[in-house]
C-alpha cells in the first residue's frame, strides 16, 4: 500500500506491549501489514490510516486539514482507551505530528492530568538561513557548539509579515529565544497549505481548564523527552531531537 501521509512520533507509549494485540486486531488486513517493524511509532500510524481510511481513501493525494486533525485526536482517543484497557496507569508522551504534504497536523499531548508532555515548540519566519557577524561573514564554530546542528550559527530571518516557513521541533533549534513559542501541553497544531499556523486546545479529562495549567515535568525530564536550557551561553544542542518543517 502506498499511504499519502507520512507520521513522525517523538515520544513513549506506555505499556504498548500490553494491549498491542487489542491494537492490531482493530485493524483492517491492509493496515495490519503496513508496519515494518514492531516499533510503538509504527502501529500508531498504522492505526492512524486505519482511522483515516474510514473517512477518506489514504491513497489521495491530499486531505483536508481538519479531516487530518480529528483522524489524529481519533487516533490518541483509540491509543488512551487501550491504556485504559489494559489498567496502564504510566503517562503516554503522544507528540506525534503527520503530513500529507500540502499540510502539517502535530499534537503536544499526554495523557495525564498531573504530567507535563514531551517538550514541542515552533518558530514561523522568512527563511531558516546561517546567521553572520556584524561584518557580514558567517559566524565562526566555537568549542562549545559542536553538533549535527548548530544552533548559534542559525536564525530564523523576518523580512516581512508573511510566513514562508514553519519549523516544529521538540526543542529550539537556535539560541534567539525570540525565534521560539512553546506549544502548550494537550495541543494540536496546524500548518495549513496557506503558511497559516492554528492551535487548537485538546480538551477531554486531563486537560487542565486555568490560564496557568499546573504540571510536574519530572516523569518527561526522566524519559528524555524535556527541553532543558543548559546556559545562557550557545552550547551542544542533543542529537536526539526530531523537528518538522514546512
Amino acid at each position: 500500500m502506498d499511504a499519502q501521509c507520512d507520521c513522525y512520533v517523538p515520544g513513549h507509549i506506555a505499556g504498548f506491549k500490553n494491549f498491542k494485540r487489542e491494537l492490531q486486531s482493530g485493524l483492517s488486513d491492509e493496515f495490519f501489514h503496513f508496519p515494518q517493524g514492531n516499533t510503538d511509532s509504527e502501529w500508531a500510524f498504522a492505526l492512524f490510516l486505519n482511522e483515516l481510511s474510514k473517512v477518506a481513501d489514504p491513497k489521495s493525494v491530499s486531505f483536508p486539514y481538519t479531516l487530518l486533525k480529528e483522524t489524529m485526536l481519533q487516533t490518541i482517543k483509540r491509543i488512551r482507551e487501550l491504556c485504559i484497557q489494559a489498567g496502564i496507569t504510566e503517562p503516554s508522551l503522544l507528540n506525534f505530528a503527520v503530513t500529507d504534504g500540502h499540510s502539517v497536523v502535530a499534537t503536544r499531548y499526554v495523557n495525564s492530568s498531573t504530567d507535563e508532555a514531551a517538550s514541542l515548540y515552533f518558530s514561523t519566519g522568512t527563511s531558516f538561513e546561517a546567521a553572520t557577524a556584524l561584518d557580514g561573514s558567517p559566524r565562526v564554530n566555537s568549542d562549545e557548539c559542536q553538533g549535527p546542528l548548530e544552533a548559534a550559527q542559525y536564525r530564523m530571518k523576518k523580512c516581512d509579515k508573511r510566513e514562508r516557513i514553519v519549523l516544529i521541533a521538540s526543542e529550539p533549534l537556535t539560541f534567539e529565544k525570540t525565534d521560539w513559542l512553546e506549544i502548550p501541553c494537550q495541543t494540536v497544531i496546524i500548518i495549513t497549505p496557506k503558511m497559516n499556523v492554528l492551535q487548537f486546545p485538546i480538551i477531554d479529562e486531563f486537560f487542565q481548564h486555568t490560564l496557568t495549567p499546573n504540571r510536574s515535568s519530572d516523569y518527561v525530564i526522566g524519559k528524555g523527552l524535556h527541553y532543558l536550557p543548559v546556559c545562557s551561553s550557545p552550547s551542544k544542542i542533543s542529537a536526539g531531537k526530531q523537528q518538522w518543517r514546512k
